[in-house]
């Protein structure tokens, strides 16, 4: 399980100052399918993802939902409602039991006031969550589908030997759902990558055997 102190918010400050910054945070279990963050709720809290994964994602009345991000140990979540002082920006919800460093928001205001070293990795994170959204606006509005899921696919896998590994079990809908299509059309681009031979699929996720095409 990670450890608090191995988070980034946490780099610049001092043994002590990290200690008296970490006695505000309280750690809870979250059991699977647990929603943490509702889009328009009040922002309370900050949280620290210690074990477990969860969803960072948006939907609309008729249930359409697209993934924004998926956080892993190591991340945490929720500082922007709180710097801003606004309602919750999207819903989050945990895909299996996780255990969570739970920080309230006087307690992230009292030390972002005191720490100057906390507010600057505060302001680093943010920084490299703005570059990762203009990317994302990009793929969704200059890449097409194709292009969005040989991306994504290149995020996710890690390179083993000759080939790379997506370690995850993706569902057609878990992928329509982060690039932002219909479960048909992903259907029906992975069955060609399977038939070019690019990629092969099983219980344990997705192999990718070559570089994908640049286009399809």
């Amino acid at each position: 399980m990670t450890e608090l102190i191995d988070f980034d918010l946490f780099n610049y400050l001092e043994k002590s100052e990290a200690e008296n910054v970490l006695s505000h945070v309280h750690t809870r279990s979250f059991k699977k399918k647990t929603q943490i963050v509702t889009e328009g709720d009040d922002s309370h809290s900050l949280y620290f993802l210690l074990e477990g994964e969860v969803k960072v994602y948006l939907n609309d009345d008729s249930g359409k939902e697209i993934i924004i991000n998926m956080h892993k140990p190591g991340d945490f979540f929720g500082e922007l409602g709180l710097v801003k002082s606004i309602p919750r920006t999207a819903s989050i919800v945990t895909v299996s039991d996780c255990q969570i460093g739970v920080m309230q928001e006087f307690d992230f205001k009292h030390c972002l006031a005191t720490y100057p070293a906390f507010s600057i990795a505060l302001i680093e994170n943010l920084s490299t969550r703005l570059i990762d959204a203009t990317e994302t606006i990009r793929q969704l509005g200059l890449m097409d589908v194709y292009q969005r899921i040989a991306v994504t696919f290149l995020n996710l896998s890690e390179e083993k030997g000759d080939v790379r590994v997506i370690p995850e079990k993706l569902t057609q809908q878990n992928i329509a759902n982060r690039v932002g299509a219909s479960r048909e059309m992903v259907a029906r681009i992975l069955k060609d990558l399977r038939a070019g031979g690019y990629i092969t699929q099983d219980s344990n996720g997705i192999i990718i055997h070559k570089t994908l095409p640049h286009s399809w």
